[in-house]
């Protein structure tokens, strides 16, 4: 009888764990999904933000001058500005996600990929936009 009720128990235990063990997956799982989804969000608003703000300088002319403030997720590879496009490259779960905008000006500057909030200065030039860190 003892016997029967240590088996009962390590049975009980043992499912316990178990439906635990799929939880914590799930959960881990989700966050995940969340994190990729978040780097992806702040990477669009940072380019966005910079490739209108770029187009709105470079309409007005030199000596056209904005700060803006961006916010680099973690998990950014590369942020690069060539032939006319904004591009950060974002490291997720599945693999890296570019992300992009087409500008109408040339954008000539260099920006970190450390994580953090940036006060980026974006001055007008004959024929391109410069850009850098403030």
């Amino acid at each position: 009888m003892k016997a029967q009720v240590g088996v009962e128990y390590l049975i009980v235990t043992g499912i316990g764990l178990t439906l635990m063990l799929i939880s914590v997956g799930y959960l881990y799982s989700t966050y995940q999904d969340y994190s990729d989804e978040n780097k992806i969000s702040l990477a669009k608003n940072s380019v966005n933000k910079i490739g209108e703000t770029a187009d709105l300088v470079f309409s007005q002319g030199p000596p056209a001058k904005m700060k803006i403030e961006i916010r680099i997720p973690k998990g950014i590879q590369e942020i690069s500005f060539s032939n006319k496009t904004v591009l950060f490259k974002v490291d997720t779960g599945p693999g890296v996600n570019d992300i992009s905008y087409n500008t109408v000006p040339q954008i000539v500057g260099h920006l970190p990929t450390n994580r953090g909030n940036y006060y980026v200065s974006l001055s007008a030039e004959e024929d391109y936009v410069n850009i850098s860190v403030v």
